[in-house]
C-alpha cells in the first residue's frame, strides 16, 4: 500500500511570498559555461570581458555573477529589473552573441531555472 502525502503548501501572505521570492514574485535565469580558445592572452581575455559586460550583458538588461579564469567564464545569469526574470529571447540572444566571438571555443547554457531555489 502507497501512502500518498496531503499535505498542503503553506498559504502564505503576499508580503511573504514577496519576501521569500516564490509564487508571482519568482525570479528566473539561467547559469552559463563559456570555454575559450587556449592561446588567448590576458588583454584578450580582458578586451572580452569589457565587451561581455558592455554589449551583451548590460545593453540587454541582464546581470551575471560568477567567475573568470584564463580557460572560462562561468556563472548566472539574471534580469537587471527588481523581480525580472530572463527569457528564452534573453538566452538565444546571449548565446548567438557569444558564439560569434572569436575568442570563444565552446558555450553550454543551462535551460531557465528558478535564481533562487534552483528548481
Amino acid at each position: 500500500m502507497t501512502v500518498v502525502s496531503t499535505k498542503k503548501a503553506p498559504q502564505r501572505s503576499k508580503r511573504l511570498r514577496k519576501k521569500l521570492f516564490q509564487d508571482e514574485f519568482a525570479t528566473f535565469g539561467f547559469e552559463l559555461e563559456c570555454e575559450f580558445k587556449s592561446d588567448l592572452s590576458e588583454e584578450t581575455i580582458s578586451e572580452f570581458v569589457d565587451s561581455f559586460f558592455i554589449d551583451a550583458i548590460n545593453a540587454e538588461g541582464l546581470v551575471f555573477g560568477g567567475g573568470l579564469s584564463s580557460k572560462r567564464l562561468s556563472g548566472f545569469i539574471g534580469s537587471a529589473k527588481r523581480y525580472g526574470s530572463t527569457t528564452e529571447a534573453d538566452k538565444a540572444k546571449l548565446h548567438a552573441w557569444l558564439v560569434a566571438q572569436p575568442q570563444v571555443a565552446k558555450v553550454e547554457l543551462s535551460e531557465i531555472i528558478d535564481a533562487n531555489y534552483y528548481a
